[in-house]
């Protein structure tokens, strides 16, 4: 049996947000919408990519909307940084024998380019992104996919939104930890989390004693 941990990858380990931010925006201007704040940006990212775009701008707009979109993220997206303690938390999750997951919204070739980039590949036994199962996080079918094969006793989830922690807890006994985000937001109203903490530091420190 295997103890799993579930890693989310934008703006948990990865600080992307400015960049999906800004491409959000440019496709809403593009399609002359009024450009959202942060904090709306923020509360409609509690699904995935092309689902947001799906809803946002209409299924008959879709394929469009989003191959725009993925245009201006890669132009906003040259100077993306790993967030403060990924790397250290990520090899602290190794050494305890964790088996690490990368499962994203975010689709599967940009995730593993991005993951590339920043020199941590190596850290994850696998990853699953947007689209690479028959529904996206956090359905269950997406965890399920994710953890084809493995056989699990313990299954954790790190993340930043309410998504992550529904991910764990698809599962019965699973741990939902959420970082940088206030666990007291509307959207955890109902789906909350087991821990709830400011960085990667104070959750590496955690997984040590789970």
């Amino acid at each position: 049996m295997s103890k799993v941990i579930l890693w989310d990858w934008d703006n948990t380990l990865a600080d992307t947000f400015g960049a999906i931010f800004a491409a959000q925006n440019d496709a809403r201007v593009q399609y002359g919408m009024t450009p959202w704040t942060k904090e709306e940006s923020k509360a409609a990212m509690n699904t995935s990519g092309r689902n947001l775009i799906k809803d946002v701008f209409g299924a008959d707009k879709a394929t469009e909307v989003r191959a725009y979109f993925l245009s201006r993220y890669a132009e906003h997206a040259d100077a993306l940084e790993l967030k403060a303690g990924a790397k250290e938390i990520l090899q602290t999750a190794k050494e305890l024998g964790f088996v690490n997951i990368l499962a994203s919204n975010k689709a599967g070739p940009i995730l593993r380019n991005e993951v590339s980039a920043m020199g941590v590949a190596d850290y994850f036994d696998r990853l699953i992104g947007a689209e690479e199962a028959e529904e996206d996080k956090p359905s269950k079918i997406f965890t399920d996919t994710a953890l084809a094969g493995i056989e699990a006793d313990m299954i954790i989830s790190i993340g930043d939104g309410k998504a992550d922690i529904q991910m764990a807890h698809n599962y019965v006994g699973g741990i939902g930890i959420l970082v940088w985000t206030n666990p007291n937001g509307v959207e955890f109203a109902e789906i909350k989390p087991d821990y709830a903490v400011e960085n990667l530091a104070k959750a590496s420190e955690i997984l040590k004693k789970i």
